[in-house]
């Protein structure tokens, strides 16, 4: 059964990106403009890792994890963020919810590096 990563970034370009990195029999996306929208599929929906931008409208991606750690069905779900900003500029208080940060310009190689090592199994 294929892993489900729901990965949210408000550019269609990223998405789009994204998915092609990822395309892997092994992985099935989930994609979200905004997380509002990631929030109501986490809601009605099982995944394995989120994969998130930080700067979104309405809510970004700190809100957004925060939220997803608030559902009990998600409380342990792994979190990577993406970001043109560095995760030692926010505060760790505010970073805490998030398991993995990658800067960007993204690294394929290393993207699917850390999605395969916080997987489960």
């Amino acid at each position: 059964m294929a892993a489900v990563i729901l990965h949210v970034d408000d550019s269609p370009a990223i998405r789009a990106w994204v998915a092609s990195v990822l395309n892997d029999e092994r992985l099935r996306i989930i994609s979200a403009s905004d997380g509002v929208e990631a929030l109501n599929i986490l809601a009605t929906t099982s995944v394995d890792l989120l994969l998130s931008d930080l700067e979104m409208p309405r809510v970004d991606g700190l809100e957004l994890a925060q939220a997803a750690r608030n559902l009990p069905q998600h409380k342990y779900l792994p979190i990577l963020m993406l970001s043109t900003r560095r995760a030692e500029e926010l505060p760790e208080k505010k970073r805490a919810p998030v398991t993995g940060w990658i800067s960007k310009p993204v690294d394929p190689v290393l993207l699917r590096r850390w999605v395969f090592r916080l997987l489960p199994g």
